[in-house]
């Protein structure tokens, strides 16, 4: 009776053995990668675009989850804008968004991707809302089907640009789609007011963090056809080309 009982005691001691050595075995949690600050201070096109993403889906892939996107820019590319802001909606980081300077035009859309949304104050920082244009290179004809179809994209990125701003405002969507169509200039305190600043901050460096650039050293070819953000208004004219 003395060896059974030592016999099953050796069994069971056996059997609980593998399943020890694999919590042994089982890796410790990584410790958390230092937050990342990003500073995107130029035009919004394709190549700046394209950084941008390539920039946070890498930082993404390597553990971090807590990214400052500083911004201080005049617009430029709907599209491209649009796109960057899909994918920083998309991502699992946690995103804050800093205004340094100017967020005109297209430059609403990287904005308003932040889940935390901040600016610094001052009169030298401000919020550009307003709607799109298109531009043609080199006299490109266009007929009646083509004017349409040019038209509605640019009714499109209208509403793009409405739908991202009311998913964060406090205002009414009419009123939104009132400075769209027209043009709207808020400050940092306005913008607060606004619902599209969360809080007014003098900094936005995180202690410890990684600090990295997005620049545009090459301009990319034009393409016969372009969507831009609307001059803003100067004294008493409206300029509805280009970028600024």
């Amino acid at each position: 009776m003395k060896n059974m009982i030592i016999r099953v005691a050796l069994l069971a001691a056996c059997i609980s053995l593998p399943g020890q050595a694999q919590q042994l075995q089982q890796p410790s949690e990584a410790p958390p990668r230092p937050p990342v600050v990003i500073t995107f201070v130029v035009p919004i096109d394709s190549n700046t675009a394209n950084q941008l993403i390539h920039m946070v889906t890498s930082q993404s892939q390597m553990g971090v989850r807590s990214i400052t996107l500083v911004l201080a820019s005049p617009g430029g590319d709907t599209a491209a804008a649009f796109a960057a802001y899909n994918i920083l909606k998309t991502l699992p980081i946690d995103l804050t968004t800093f205004n340094v300077g100017n967020i005109d035009s297209a430059a609403m859309l990287l904005y308003c991707a932040g889940k935390h949304r901040y600016s610094l104050p001052g009169p030298g920082v401000r919020f550009l809302i307003h709607g799109n244009s298109v531009q043609f290179a080199g006299g490109m004809p266009l007929d009646a089907n083509a004017m349409d179809a040019q038209t509605a994209q640019l009714k499109s990125l209208n509403q793009m640009v409405i739908d991202s701003i009311s998913a964060v405002a406090a205002k009414k969507k009419s009123d939104i789609e009132s400075a769209v169509h027209g043009q709207v200039i808020l400050s940092p305190e306005q913008a607060k007011d606004w619902g599209i600043v969360q809080e007014i901050k003098d900094n936005f460096m995180t202690p410890g963090a990684t600090l990295l650039s997005v620049n545009n050293p090459v301009q990319p070819q034009e393409n016969p056809v372009q969507y831009k953000s609307i001059e803003p208004v100067i004294g008493s004219k409206t300029q509805t080309n280009g970028l600024y």
